[in-house]
């Protein structure tokens, strides 16, 4: 096996230029969480500034960003105590840094190019078959878990992913049509001048409609916290936690792992509550006057800043996930499992953005979605119809 099969393993790692400051490799070594930074001109390497060097600067300065900010990177730069060619054999190059007592190396081409630096802890996790899992995105589907890299897949097929966008629509239905039923009822029991004086009184009517929107949106959100989806997407965030951390997949540590994640859907469906609402909010206004919807969006549009990721992480937490049986745990987990095997098979694999974009499941999710959505718009009435016309 040769260094070139790791080539995902290869950080890109631009290099400084002679004249960049410590302060700026300090920065950048902060960022991309390396222990030094190459300096190179015309892809020619020059050297390298070390963390360590860094930190001796700054305890020793009085005025450490002073010092940082003056002094040239090319200053404190040592020669790469390593330089290897993008075709060494993997076993030799970690065996050398072992020797070197070096945590990294610097991966040049045949002609000195250079191209970038590969680390200890990642070449021996890749020999050893713990290949580092890229970034992994899932769904809840009433069928399981549906876990993807963007160019691998595992779990639920596409007709589940499908199903989950039909639940959600299903869900959606449901809530509608209570609301509507209790609105029916309550203008049965109300007094019907009470009625009459809501509906003419601009203040109550806007009230009233703002209740409305809430109400159909705490509906659905009810509906959906007592729906399977919730507990197979607390499964989904666990396995999917316990993965990036690099732990065992089994039901013990996986049920230690948190139900709340950043990069989960549910954010975005706060952010578009609070937009629905909001929207329905400066429409039920009926201002016409420019600099008055002008600071209407503005208010709408700090709102929706400073809160839709809290609300998204809260809504996750008491809404769209719940604690998950063993069994789904064992389900998700197995997902999880082939998923791994298939990055540890195919290392660095690739995949166009469309094809990204498919296994993504959102696509057929909302497919899902508004093909129940046509079926209440058009199948409805039409059955609607020919019953009353066999009936009569």
């Amino acid at each position: 096996m040769t260094l070139r099969a790791f080539s995902d393993l290869i950080r890109p790692a631009p290099p400084l230029a002679a004249d960049d400051t410590a302060a700026k490799a300090a920065r950048l070594l902060r960022a991309r969480g390396l222990p030094a930074l190459p300096i190179a001109r015309d892809n020619q390497l020059l050297g390298a500034v070390h963390e360590d060097d860094l930190a001796l600067l700054a305890a020793q300065a009085s005025d450490p960003g002073a010092a940082a900010a003056q002094a040239r990177a090319i200053d404190l730069a040592r020669p790469f105590a390593l330089v290897v060619r993008d075709d060494q054999e993997a076993p030799g190059v970690l065996l050398l840094m072992r020797e070197r007592g070096v945590p990294f190396a610097a991966v040049v081409a045949a002609d000195g190019r250079y191209l970038g630096l590969v680390l200890q802890r990642e070449l021996m996790a890749s020999l050893v078959g713990a290949h580092a899992a890229p970034s992994i995105a899932g769904l809840a589907t009433p069928f399981g878990v549906h876990l993807t890299t963007g160019a691998l897949r595992a779990g639920a097929n596409d007709l589940s992913l499908a199903a989950t966008g039909v639940a959600m629509m299903a869900i959606n239905l449901l809530a509608v049509g209570l609301v509507v039923g209790f609105s029916e009822l309550a203008k049965r029991i109300l007094p019907t001048g009470l009625l009459l004086t809501l509906d003419s009184h601009r203040a109550l009517a806007l009230v009233g409609l703002i209740a409305a929107y809430v109400v159909q949106v705490a509906v659905f959100l009810a509906l959906l916290r007592i729906s399977p989806l919730t507990r197979i997407h607390a499964a989904e965030h666990m396995v999917v936690h316990a993965i990036e951390e690099g732990e065992d997949l089994t039901v013990e540590k996986v049920r230690a792992m948190p139900r709340v994640h950043p990069r989960c859907g549910t954010n975005l469906m706060a952010l578009l509550i609070l937009m629905f609402i909001g929207l329905q909010l400066i429409l039920s206004l009926g201002t016409s006057r420019p600099d008055e919807q002008m600071l209407a969006f503005l208010a709408l549009a700090m709102i929706i800043v400073f809160t839709w990721r809290r609300l998204g992480a809260g809504l996750q937490r008491w809404v769209t996930t719940r604690q998950p049986t063993d069994r789904q745990l064992q389900r998700a987990i197995a997902v999880g499992e082939a998923l791994l095997a298939q990055v540890n098979d195919r290392p660095g694999a690739r995949a166009t953005p469309l094809r990204r974009f498919w296994n993504a499941g959102f696509l057929q999710v909302v497919a899902g979605f508004l093909a129940l959505s046509a079926v209440a718009d058009y199948g409805w009435p039409l059955v609607v119809a020919v019953w009353k016309h066999l009936g009569g």
